[in-house]
């Protein structure tokens, strides 16, 4: 009887020991999964060639912000003009800038500002849907689609009518030149820049091992192949931070240069910048009320997107493609592809094809100006470029598994 009590505690201490190996050995490999990250992304981060593209991406930004200082003078003329007499057009706005002290700039102003009308008072969305149809003779569920698309931004286009939202005086003639700086060539080149460093940064650190010919040595294993998960990851992290960090200085070195003070809140739906979508001019209604502030802040936190799209894409390819060259240029000959669907298709009137070839990262950044508007016939229904980026995620998501599966299952040997 003892004898066998002896055994059944010995048993017990044995499988608590057994548990708490176990468990250490977890705990290992856990840290060890995330060392490898960390080692991975120090890799990165010691790449003398992306620090210098970090850096020269950083220097054209702030030379693009900065290089061009045309009309600051009138701008910071506006800028006290708002303070002064508020930032809505009308006759009271009219009379508070006539009382002030005459200067060549006021001229200017009074000349773009006097007698303003709310253009969201004779704004229609059905006119609109009907002109784009009618011009570039859509037919179909696209004629369809469009359609429904501006019947649904009727209620938005009341409410900037009600709030007199294109009476704001912005940076009155300024105002689309600023815009267009900001948002056409500033956030355009953040994003690019970020895509660029991204796409690099996968197909290094995806190809590095046979770069610097130590894939025999890596690869020859299931468990040595198994690290890409932790390459992944490592520059997933490098590519937010490179944007991260490229947008804010951008960002910073452009208020810093311009000194907007209150031109920040001018609304975004303002009249004096409108939208030039496919040669056709409207005014720039978007799904939500946005300023020139909040309106920034949205583009670039979206934007973050667009790098982390092109990837997953470039990952993709680097399992898939050994040759990170040739990769590269898979990439790009793909990209071209891209717009060469779209303006067959437009040319042509397949607007099926050409709505499907806006589904894709590449249009996804190429959109970016106008992200979060109706978009003119670019787009089918309401906030498109949201819905394009979740759609491209869960795509590439799901076809990264494969690629694992497939990276992993290959004899090196």
């Amino acid at each position: 009887m003892e004898e066998s009590k002896t055994d059944i505690n010995m048993e017990g201490r044995e499988n608590q020991v057994y548990d708490v190996s176990a468990k250490a050995q977890k705990d290992r490999m856990r840290a060890v999964y995330w060392e490898l990250v960390r080692w991975e992304l120090r890799k990165l981060w010691e790449m003398p060639v992306f620090w210098v593209f970090l850096l020269l991406c950083i220097v054209f930004n702030v030379l693009l912000a900065a290089g061009s200082q045309y009309g600051t003078d009138y701008i910071s003329y506006v800028k006290e003009v708002r303070k002064t007499a508020g930032s809505r057009m009308g006759k009271e706005f009219d009379e508070k800038v006539s009382r002030m002290a005459d200067c060549g700039p006021k001229e200017l102003l009074i000349q773009e500002t006097a007698g303003a009308r709310d253009v969201f008072e004779t704004y229609s969305p059905k006119e609109t849907a009907e002109m784009y149809i009618s011009r570039y003779r859509m037919t179909g569920w696209a004629a369809d689609a469009l359609y429904r698309k501006y019947a649904q931004q009727e209620a938005r286009v009341r409410i900037l009518d009600k709030e007199d939202a294109s009476m704001d005086a912005g940076a009155a003639g300024m105002t689309k030149p600023l815009m267009e700086l900001l948002f056409g060539k500033l956030c355009r080149a953040v994003l690019t820049e970020g895509i660029l460093l991204a796409v690099f940064a996968a197909l290094y650190i995806c190809g590095m091992e046979r770069t610097e010919r130590t894939w025999l040595t890596v690869y020859t294993t299931k468990k040595g192949r198994g690290v890409q998960r932790e390459k992944f990851l490592a520059g997933l992290f490098y590519t937010a931070a490179a944007y991260a960090v490229t947008a804010a200085v951008s960002v910073l070195v452009f208020a810093y240069v311009w000194q907007l003070g209150d031109i920040w809140n001018t609304d975004m739906s303002t009249q004096f910048h409108d939208m030039n979508s496919m040669g056709v001019k409207i005014p720039f209604v978007s799904w939500a009320p946005f300023t020139m502030r909040s309106y920034l802040a949205a583009v670039l936190v979206l934007g973050m997107a667009a790098p982390v799209l092109f990837y997953l894409s470039a990952y993709l390819t680097a399992l898939l493609v050994p040759d990170s060259y040739a990769g590269f240029l898979l990439l790009a000959g793909v990209c071209a592809l891209n717009f060469e669907a779209v303006l067959l298709a437009g040319n042509s009137a397949h607007w099926g094809m050409f709505e499907a070839a806006m589904w894709t990262p590449v249009m996804f950044w190429w959109m970016q100006p106008v992200w979060f508007t109706d978009m003119g016939i670019s787009a089918v229904v309401p906030w498109q470029e949201c819905r394009v980026f979740v759609l491209c995620l869960a795509v590439l998501a799901s076809l990264l598994y494969p690629g694992f599966r497939y990276f992993y299952g290959k004899d090196f040997k």
